[in-house]
Formats: structure tokens, C-alpha cells, sequence
């Protein structure tokens, strides 16, 4: 009986998981995303990493290990959520992570693990509070995708990273195109600004469809 009492509850949470999923994709603005993450940021960890086998945090950590050696460089997390990204960073042993993102509700969820050395608010359609070329280098992951952020924001994250810094960030491929990143890369090459280092089409959760793009940007 207590078998099919934990099946049960595995169907409704996954089922729940699933259905605020939903709500996330049809997201239309940025006050939308607001009001959907103060809503979901208590349960956020639960139902990504339990009821959808999210894998997004850890892909993304593993792809900037692979290219900052330094594990002492100071690591902007962009729309660091929870700290689901900042929490995998620091099991691959660097140090100094600092957290952004523009829900004063999943900062709160974030501060409570302790990872970062500082959790700063921000919106990524403004100017950042934040001067130039602090970073190192610079991670996010499910930032870029439906009701979001623009590829505009970019310049924004370029700023703030060091000349030969690092940007490795998940796009959802539905929005490649539709929210101008396949253009903006072509203009930030050609500008000098920076470079496409590398991308991979891998999924976001386990055993899913390959729907994100995995980046690696150099600022030059």
C-alpha cells in the first residue's frame, strides 16, 4: 500500500511540475515572468529537479568548467534563480560567485544556501548596477527563453565581464530566432565585441528533446 501511496503522490507532483512548466512557456513579458517566479520560487527546486529531472544547471556548469581552469575567478550567475547553477559551481570548487536576478523571492530561496558572495537584484531590460568589466567570466541558465529576455541584454553582460571573459548560457531554441540571438551573435562578431566560441543542442531535462542551445561566448 505505501508503494502505491508514493506513486500516487509522484503522479501529482510530476503532474504539477508539468503544469507550471506550461505556465513558463507561454509566458508573454517580463511582468509576467515576475509574478510566476514569486509564485514558484519555495517549490522552483522541487519541481525542476524532482518532477521534470532537470539537467539544464548541471550541463551548463559542466561546459564553463571546461573552459575557466581558474577556479578562483569571480563568476557572475545570471539569473541565478535559486542557486541551482551556483550550487554546481561551487561542487566543481570555485569560490567566488556572486548571483543576480530580478525575483527578490528566489534571491531570498538562493540566500538561503549560502553559495553566494553576494546576491544583487537586477533586470536584465535595464542598465545593470554593476560596473564595467568586474566579471571574469559569467554563467546562465533558463534566462534566455519565452516572456524573458531579448538578445539585447547581452551587450548588457558583455559589459560587465572582463576582456577575455567567458559566457557560457542556455537559449531555448524556440526563441533563437524570434528574440534576435541568431542576429545579435552575427553583429557582436562582426563589431569585434565578441564571439560564438561554441554551441551544443542538448536538452533541458532528462531524457527530453534537444530544446535548448548550450553557448559558450568570449568576450573579446
Amino acid at each position: 500500500m505505501a508503494h502505491l501511496i508514493m506513486a500516487d503522490q509522484n503522479r501529482s507532483s510530476s503532474a504539477a511540475s508539468k503544469r507550471i512548466l506550461e505556465r513558463a512557456y507561454a509566458l508573454k513579458t517580463p511582468d509576467e515572468a515576475k509574478a510566476l517566479y514569486g509564485d514558484w520560487a519555495v517549490s522552483y527546486d522541487q519541481h525542476l529537479e524532482q518532477g521534470l529531472n532537470y539537467i539544464a544547471p548541471a550541463c551548463i556548469a559542466q561546459i564553463l568548467v571546461n573552459v575557466l581552469a581558474d577556479r578562483t575567478a569571480s563568476i557572475l550567475d545570471i539569473g541565478c534563480g535559486t542557486g541551482l547553477v551556483g550550487a554546481y559551481l561551487v561542487g566543481h570548487g570555485y569560490s567566488a560567485i556572486d548571483g543576480l536576478d530580478f525575483s527578490a523571492a528566489m534571491l531570498n530561496q538562493a540566500r538561503s544556501k549560502q553559495i553566494y558572495q553576494k546576491l544583487l537584484p537586477g533586470d536584465l531590460n535595464t542598465v545593470l548596477d554593476i560596473p564595467d568589466q568586474t566579471y571574469d567570466a559569467g554563467i546562465s541558465c533558463g534566462t534566455f527563453t519565452h516572456g524573458h529576455v531579448k538578445a539585447d541584454a547581452l551587450d548588457e553582460i558583455l559589459r560587465v565581464l572582463k576582456p577575455g571573459a567567458c559566457f557560457a548560457c542556455t537559449i531555448h531554441r524556440e526563441v533563437w530566432q524570434s528574440a534576435g540571438f541568431g542576429s545579435k551573435f552575427t553583429q557582436l562578431t562582426a563589431s569585434g565585441v565578441a564571439e560564438l566560441e561554441s554551441m551544443n543542442e542538448q536538452p533541458f531535462y532528462e531524457n527530453a528533446p534537444d530544446d535548448g542551445r548550450f553557448c559558450v561566448i568570449r568576450r573579446l
